[in-house]
Parts: C-alpha cells; sequence; structure tokens
C-alpha cells in the first residue's frame, strides 16, 4: 500500500503542474498599464491618439490594435484629440478611457498653459506733446498669446505736465502668465507760436458782414490808423470777420470750417485782453492752440499769418475742432488772438 502511495504522489504533482501550464498557456495575460494617471500638454499642442504613447511598455503588448482609447469631450481625428469648434483643445482636465476586452483604465489629460504672452510690436521711447487730453499709450503695443491678453500700464504719469517718466507695460493671458516691456514717456513742453511783426494799418481789411456773435461795435476805418484813439475794448465785428475769413480759407484748401465754441471764444476773449500787459503763449490754456498778433487798427493780420508758414500751418491743422477769435482794442492798437480747439 505504501508502494502504491509513493508511485502515485509523484504523478498527482506532475498533473498539477501540467494544469497549471495549462492554464496559463490559454489566459490573456495582457495587462493595461500606464506610464502615467495624467499627461500634460502645452496650450496649443496636440493631444495623440496614439495609443502606445499611454501605455507602458507599449512595445512588448499583445494585440495593441485592439485596444480602444475615448475621451467623453474630445473626438478622436486624423491621430489627434480634437474640440469641435476649437482650433486647439482649451486649457483644463479631460477624462480619457482605455479598453482591452473587460478591462478598463481611467486617466487624465490636463491642458495647461505655461507661456507668457509675447510682445510683437512695440516701443522703447513714446514722446508726446503736453496735453489735457486722454492719452492711450497701450497703442504703441501689440501681444500675442494663444488666449486672450489684457494689457495695462504700471508707472504714474501726467500727460499735461513736461517730463520723463519711466513706465512699464504688462500683458497677462487668462492664465495670468506676463509679459513685461519698460519704456520711456517723454511728455514735451507745448510748442509756441508767435508773431512779431506789426501789421500795417495802411492794408484794406475784408470785413465780413456775416457775424457770429450778436453784439455789434463801431467798424474799422480801413484808410485811417482809428477813428477813435481812445477806444478801449473788444472789437467783436473784427474778430468774427477773423474766423469766417480763416474759415473760407480752410474750405478752399479741402479742410472742413471750424464752429465756434463758447469754451473756446472764452479763452480767444481772455487771452486777446492778456496780450494787452504780456504779449507771450505763456498763458495759453490747456487743449488749445494760438495764432496772436498786435499792431495798428485797421492792420490785416490775415494776411500776415497766411505768409508766416507757422501760423499758416496751425490755420490749416486737420486736427483743430473748434475756433474763435477775439480783438482787444486799446487806444488804437490791436491785440489780435485766433484760439483753435486741438484734438491730439
Amino acid at each position: 500500500m505504501k508502494k502504491k502511495l509513493k508511485v502515485f504522489i509523484p504523478i498527482i504533482i506532475i498533473l498539477i503542474i501540467f494544469l497549471v501550464g495549462l492554464f496559463v498557456m490559454v489566459r490573456d495575460t495582457s495587462k493595461i498599464e500606464l506610464k502615467e494617471d495624467k499627461f500634460v500638454y502645452e496650450l496649443g499642442d496636440e493631444i495623440t491618439s496614439d495609443i502606445s504613447y499611454y501605455l507602458k511598455d507599449a512595445d512588448s503588448t499583445k494585440n495593441i490594435k485592439n485596444y480602444e482609447l475615448k475621451s467623453e469631450l474630445l473626438k478622436n481625428r486624423d491621430g489627434k484629440f480634437v474640440m469641435e469648434d476649437n482650433e486647439f483643445v482649451p486649457v483644463g482636465k479631460y477624462e480619457f478611457n482605455i479598453k482591452y476586452k473587460s478591462k478598463e483604465q481611467r486617466f487624465v489629460v490636463e491642458v495647461v498653459d505655461t507661456i507668457a504672452p509675447e510682445f510683437i510690436s512695440s516701443k522703447d521711447k513714446i514722446e508726446l506733446e503736453e496735453t489735457e487730453e486722454e492719452v492711450d499709450l497701450l497703442t504703441n503695443f501689440e501681444a500675442k498669446d494663444l488666449s486672450q491678453v489684457t494689457m495695462s500700464i504700471d508707472g504714474e504719469y501726467d500727460s499735461s505736465k513736461a517730463g520723463e517718466y519711466q513706465l512699464k507695460v504688462i500683458a497677462k493671458d487668462e492664465s495670468d502668465n506676463i509679459s513685461t516691456k519698460e519704456f520711456l514717456l517723454k511728455v514735451n513742453e507745448k510748442k509756441k507760436e508767435i508773431i512779431s511783426n506789426k501789421s500795417t494799418s495802411q492794408q484794406k481789411n475784408n470785413v465780413s458782414s456775416n457775424n457770429v456773435s450778436n453784439q455789434q461795435s463801431k467798424p474799422v476805418n480801413s484808410n485811417s490808423t482809428s477813428q477813435n484813439t481812445s477806444s478801449i475794448g473788444y472789437r467783436k465785428d473784427i474778430s468774427n470777420s477773423y474766423v469766417n475769413q480763416i474759415n473760407a480759407y480752410r474750405k478752399a484748401n479741402g479742410l472742413s470750417e471750424l464752429p465756434v465754441t463758447s469754451e473756446t471764444q472764452t479763452e480767444a476773449d481772455r487771452r486777446a485782453k492778456e496780450l494787452v500787459n504780456y504779449y507771450s503763449h505763456d498763458g495759453v490754456g490747456y487743449g488749445f492752440g494760438e495764432i496772436i498778433g498786435h499792431g495798428d487798427s485797421g492792420g490785416d493780420f490775415i494776411t500776415a499769418w497766411k505768409n508766416s508758414p507757422p501760423h499758416n500751418a496751425s490755420m490749416l491743422r486737420e486736427q483743430n475742432t473748434a475756433i474763435a477769435a477775439s480783438v482787444y482794442e486799446v487806444n488804437g492798437h490791436w491785440y489780435a488772438v485766433v484760439s483753435f480747439r486741438m484734438d491730439y
């Protein structure tokens, strides 16, 4: 009996080994083993649909063609995953699923944006003339990125005060990536125009009867220096004619006629009276340009201004948006100013 048992035990062992080997041979040993639990792509990069990119030891994996890779939000198209109606897959996390027969493995693809915007247009130095008008410095800069870019200016400056200001422009994308660029803003003093030579009193004025003001005063006698040597005050008839003549001159040169505004008229009247005691451009208001002159009453200031290149350019400046003229007479002497509202 013991002999039979001794013979039977090896047979059982051999049978067990055989059965285990047979089970190993017929069993599918394929496993879904991923390289990572999360795969990270930079914004704009293609998200591949190649399954071997995600599998660990993909070269030794059998029947890889029978594996299936899917995403709920993204579509597999031409070897890459895309989002409908988008040029590229937006920043975010996307769930993926790999299946093989009854096996399944989930993982996450995350799209990130770590690249800051790039300046494609910029200036190291910006110069402008003193002005109280709002100045948009950002028009001098342009930055590009795969997401929307917002730009801002870092630093304090005063466009109405001459000086140099060290500033910085900041470009930020939707993922808060930031690029900066320093630049110098130089605000120059406003250019001043002055006419110093007297106008002859014997030249004939072309005075228009189409006055822009209802206030009338004694008309000018073009054949004498003054009808009243003790007169003091504004000559609305003469200033109104200046506006008409300048607008006609602009129209003849293909430019628009300028309206007379109360703001500009106040500036012109103030400046004309100031010129009596201090003949200079120093008192010109912010946002205004002007041409000035003085001489014996009856003088032809318009012709004098036309013959002076800088004053002629002021009358024909496209950036003028409004006009007003004022003549202040003191004992047969005129102090004249034409004020222009400026649009820089």
